[in-house]
C-alpha cells in the first residue's frame, strides 16, 4: 500500500508534471487516471474523500479547487462518475 490513501500512483507524478509544464493544463490526458481513482472513494465518509482528493491532487500538482462541493462527495460516495473538470481550477 502506498502512502497516498491505497491507490498507487506509481511513475505517474512525472507524467502529470509533464502535463502542466506549459501554460495549459490538459485535462483531458487527466480525465482516465481520476476515472481510475474515482472506484476507491465509493462508500468512503465525505472527510476521507476530500483528505484523499486533497493528497492525490497534491502528489500529481493538481489545481484542485480549495473545497469540494458537497453534491460532488455525495456523487462520489454513491458511485457516479464525476468529471475531473468539477474538481479542478481553471
Amino acid at each position: 500500500m502506498s502512502g497516498n490513501g491505497g491507490f498507487d500512483l506509481g511513475g505517474l507524478e512525472g507524467v502529470v508534471g509533464n502535463l502542466f509544464g506549459s501554460k495549459h493544463f490538459d485535462i483531458a490526458a487527466v480525465e482516465p487516471m481520476w476515472e481510475q481513482i474515482q472506484p476507491f472513494l465509493r462508500d468512503l465518509d465525505r472527510a476521507d474523500i476530500a483528505e484523499k482528493i486533497g493528497s492525490w491532487a497534491s502528489e500529481l500538482g493538481l489545481p484542485v479547487v480549495a473545497t469540494v462541493p458537497d453534491d460532488v462527495i455525495t456523487r462520489i460516495q454513491h458511485g457516479v462518475k464525476v468529471p475531473l473538470a468539477s474538481l479542478i481550477r481553471t
